[in-house]
């Protein structure tokens, strides 16, 4: 059986729950892209649902580790294609050993987690050192960059923290993910490299002007890309929350 999420973090934790609840071993849980689909398999269709991701989250947090969870998350965001399979048989073997599973490095799955999540906190250390911000003519400060692994949101709120009283863009030019801080909040907003080039002062001004009218209006925010960061909730578990 192929599980097939959203691709969030929270519809990963909702495969696991329903794993648990059927009795089944999927396949592959995917992130919401393709797969490939082989003959024995079938195809379940997985809603994200925060009660049961959240079940998820608690029974980890209690049966396992908080340092399980900082993991598992961190592993999450290096996109491996079979990283939702590794997250729930990571958890389902945690739920046996407790948080003796985080020195189960023997297990492959637990290794991958432990490999992927050590990717991702050395990418985030990087770019913290490394991202530069260009600053617009109205005074906005700008950076892009590429990162291997999907690390916005993490670096975001570090600058959030340490650039509280600036206007700022941050570009993932690789996703096409723009984080836009206003000096109180976070926004996050992604389709608009169509209409904006690296070069092109002129129309970062534009997207920053419309940051108001348009993107964070509540009918406009992009839920499914809000939901692909880890919710706000979690994020104090992290550590690089605390850099």
């Amino acid at each position: 059986m192929i599980y097939v999420t959203d691709g969030s973090f929270e519809g990963i934790l909702a495969a696991v729950f329903e794993a648990f609840r059927n009795r089944e071993d999927p396949e592959e849980i995917t992130l919401g892209g393709d797969f490939q689909l082989s003959i024995a398999a079938g195809i379940r269709e997985i809603p994200t649902d925060t009660g049961k991701s959240d079940r998820v989250w608690r029974g980890v947090q209690n049966r396992i580790s908080e340092k399980s969870l900082e993991d598992l998350y961190l592993a999450y965001l290096s996109e491996h294609p079979r990283v939702g399979l590794y997250i729930y048989r990571y958890i389902k073997l945690g739920l046996k050993l407790g948080h003796k599973v985080e020195e189960y490095l023997q297990h492959p799955d637990v290794q991958a987690i432990y490999d992927l999540s050590r990717r991702v906190s050395k990418e985030v250390h990087l770019f913290l050192g490394i991202l530069r911000f260009k600053k617009l003519k109205n005074g906005v400060f700008y950076a892009c960059y590429e990162p291997d692994n999907n690390i916005t949101q993490l670096i975001t709120e570090h600058f959030a923290s340490r650039l509280s009283d600036q206007a700022w863009i941050i570009h993932d030019r690789k996703r096409d993910v723009f984080a836009l801080h206003n000096g109180e909040e976070v926004v996050f907003t992604t389709g608009l490299s169509g209409i904006v080039h690296e070069d092109c002062e002129e129309e970062y001004e534009e997207l920053w002007r419309r940051y108001f009218t348009t993107i964070a209006i509540e009918s406009r925010k992009n839920l499914k890309l809000q939901r692909s960061f880890m919710p706000r909730r979690y994020w104090k578990h992290l550590t690089e929350k605390q850099l």
